[in-house]
């Protein structure tokens, strides 16, 4: 009987045990041990020593195992990204190398198990089915539900091929709690998506170039700022006060001392325009931190539907539309190209040919350096399951490219393949700056003729992009939803609409109207009442404010799609943004607006904003690096992300500060001493008006009708009449 007791005891603890740890609700299955029935006998050798030796407790084989992922976690909230052990798996010191692959595993759900179920809703009823949520509805707001990639150590003798089929066939025969439900399994494996420690250990001939290249800048900008001091030493007045040579002149061009003391220096002569220096260094954070955002977005994250919700939020219009800041560089550069070439004009008409050649040969040597680094040394900066998809792929398109980047084509010619995705806005503002300098020259010869052409230019870049929208049928403005944030290069609008120069002009060519004003007001005693000041603002707000918030009208799923609706705010709402920023312009630089005049005019933005360019050029890298060294799924906040723009934000402006100091200064006055080839002549004293044709001063000497590149205080500095990023 006692017997019979302590047998009912125990066959029901081992049936309720059973039933309580057995795990039977996995939504997906674990990976197979290696790939046992590979045809490639070294794989199949290799995948049986694995589990030999995993089943003798061997410490090399259980690291491998421990790498790979199990359980999925967090899938319902959009968690696609299952990780393992990265750099466990890689350093494992099996008998054979070891690689770690990500695996795209899709549940294939045939049907919803509710028809009527409202197919744009985010809610879920608690009590429904969970198949309801692993459905992959059509909705480009909601990431699927149903893949996910999965991390997997496996010996690297085994091809993706092995790999692919192995696991197919593995998974159509897998039983788990769905298959009573029709549900199958699929997988796919992506090159980039595998790694092994052998990967990338020598450095190429193009690596050491590079780093030669950057030593050679770093000596020449350490001896030139010693020999700097030595010349300025009060003790060396007599050689001080001796005319430099040429080849010294372009010596001291990187001095570091010299360079950095002229960041801080004011650049015109009209105060009307200071307000420019803080309207651009806020316009670059406000981008760095938009940039964040879509790079931590789209890496691997464990909350992704708090994303989802707030594509639905009123506040989704303002966060995913910050590229309206980049039409603020274009404005401020269509100003100042439209002020700088009218005011030069009048002195002397100067060669279009040769404008364009000093535009070039002042946005290019910093650009090919930071291009040569992302082609180089960029890709060794950090490793991770998503490096070779997130940063490898932009440094493998620089090698690629790189060229189309230094022609001002990149974002015409393999524009999917972009080397630098952000710097598809270079090429539109330097063709922009062609067509400008023809409008240009158009006004200085007949005024009604070339303002007609300007409004003629500006009503036919509004245009292209109404009739891009309408015969595509194309969303009102790029989305940053998740099949944008994956692969920006290869999306349909990227593409076709937010890339290319013929799409993104009215804001340039708005600027240039406002340029032309505040040539037309130059010198004047010209101020706006106070009435006028204050209607000016508030239409100006009104504007800046339609433009935005409009917006969240198309970011709703349940409005429904027009194209002549999307086409018209197309069209309509960069020249709102830009209407609106003039306005606030204006009246900060000749109104009663004290507050604004003051918050942009403050001393620290001056050196900042000589900075911008360089800002510009490498803060992505920072980002893309961030992005692709995920480890693990990340968690999203509005603060994580702040925080972390500040971060890129630092970063961004010190290495911009070297790039200054080591390039784009010291290239800007060696040009300058090529370029001037005639010396200032002995006699009395000129009448010069410097004025900058984005960053490149062009005298008008009124004397002796010499056209020669100059600089304030006698010093190259830049950046007062040059917006481009």
């Amino acid at each position: 009987m006692k017997f019979l007791v302590f047998f009912g005891i125990g066959f029901f603890s081992v049936s309720f045990g059973e039933a309580y740890f057995q795990n039977d609700f996995d939504l997906f299955p674990e990976l197979p041990l290696g790939v046992p029935k590979s045809v490639n006998p070294v794989c199949r050798e290799h995948s049986e020593l694995f589990v030999d030796n995993l089943k003798n407790l061997t410490l090399w084989a259980h690291e491998m195992w421990d790498a790979t992922a199990k359980a999925t976690t967090g899938v319902l909230r959009g968690n696609a990204f299952q990780m393992g052990q990265f750099e466990q798996c890689l350093t494992a010191k099996a008998p054979f190398e070891p690689q770690y692959c990500m695996v795209t595993v899709t549940i294939n759900v045939p049907n919803l198990q509710k028809p009527n179920r409202d197919k744009l809703a985010i809610d879920f009823d608690p009590g429904d089915s969970v198949l309801d949520r692993l459905y992959r509805y059509q909705d480009r707001t909601q990431q699927p539900r149903n893949t996910i990639n999965i991390g997997w150590c496996i010996p690297a003798s085994c091809t993706l091929h092995d790999l692919e089929v192995s696991l197919n066939d593995y998974l159509s025969n897998v039983e788990t709690p769905l298959n009573k439900n029709n549900i199958s399994y699929s997988a796919i494996i992506k090159k980039e998506f595998c790694r092994t420690a052998s990967e990338k250990q020598y450095f190429t001939y193009a690596d050491y170039s590079f780093g030669l290249l950057a030593l050679i800048f770093i000596l020449l900008v350490l001896l030139s700022t010693v020999y700097d001091y030595q010349v300025n030493n009060k003790e060396n007045a007599d050689e001080k006060a001796k005319k430099k040579s040429t080849s010294q002149k372009m010596f001291l061009a990187f001095s570091a001392r010299s360079n950095f003391t002229e960041m801080t220096q004011l650049e015109t002569s009209n105060n009307d325009l200071n307000i420019l220096y803080g309207l651009r260094t806020i316009s670059i954070l406000v981008i760095i931190m938009d940039h964040r955002f879509g790079t931590f977005t789209s890496s691997a994250l464990i909350n992704f539907d708090y994303v989802e919700s707030q594509y639905r939020a009123l506040f989704a219009c303002v966060v995913f539309h910050g590229d309206l800041f980049v039409d603020t560089f274009f404005l401020l550069s269509g100003l100042l190209v439209a002020y700088g070439l009218l005011s030069q004009f009048d002195k002397r008409m100067v060669s279009p040919g040769f404008i364009v050649f000093l535009r070039y040969i002042r946005l290019t040597p910093v650009y090919a350096f930071v291009i040569f680094y992302y082609a180089t040394l960029f890709d060794y900066t950090g490793n991770g399951p998503l490096w070779k998809v997130v940063a490898g792929a932009d440094s493998d398109d620089c090698k690629k490219n790189w060229w189309a980047n230094l022609l001002y084509i990149n974002n015409y010619v393999n524009p999917d393949h972009m080397c630098m995705t952000h710097a598809w806005y270079l090429p539109c503002d330097f063709h922009y700056f062609i067509i400008a300098i023809g409008i240009c020259i158009l006004i200085n010869k007949h005024k009604k003729w070339g303002l007609s052409a300007l409004v003629a230019t500006t009503i036919i870049s509004m245009a292209i992009p109404f009739i891009l929208t309408v015969i595509y049928r194309r969303p009102a403005m790029l989305m940053f939803y998740p099949d944008f944030l994956t692969g920006p290069k290869t999306h349909p609008d990227f593409l076709l609409t937010y890339s290319k120069s013929h799409t993104r002009a009215t804001p340039y060519f708005i600027g240039m109207f406002a340029g032309y004003i505040y040539y037309s007001l130059k010198g004047k005693d010209y101020h706006v009442c106070k009435t006028k000041s204050a209607f000016i603002i508030i239409l100006s707000i009104l504007s800046i404010a339609a433009s935005v918030f409009s917006g969240s009208v198309f970011y709703d799923p349940y409005h429904p799609y027009n194209p002549y609706e999307s086409g018209a705010y197309a069209g309509l709402h960069r020249a709102l943004w830009a209407l609106g920023s003039i306005g606030l312009m204006y009246v900060a630089s000749y109104g009663h607006a004290s507050f604004i005049s003051k918050i942009l005019t403050w001393s620290p933005w001056i050196p900042l904003s000589k900075l911008q360019y360089g800002a510009y050029l490498i803060h992505m890298q920072f980002q893309l690096r961030s992005a692709a060294t995920f480890m693990n799924p990340r968690y999203i906040t509005y603060f994580d992300l702040i925080s972390l723009s500040a971060s890129d934000m630092v970063l961004a402006f010190i290495c911009a500060l070297a790039l200054y100091l080591m390039i784009e200064a010291p290239f800007r006055k060696i040009f300058k001493e090529l370029l001037n080839s005639k010396r200032e002549p002995k006699g009395p004293k000129r009448v010069e008006e410097a004025t900058q044709i984005n960053g490149v001063a062009v005298i008008s000497d009124t004397e002796n009708g010499v056209i020669r590149n100059r600089n304030n205080n006698n010093n190259n500095t830049v950046n007062m009449q040059d917006s481009r990023l």
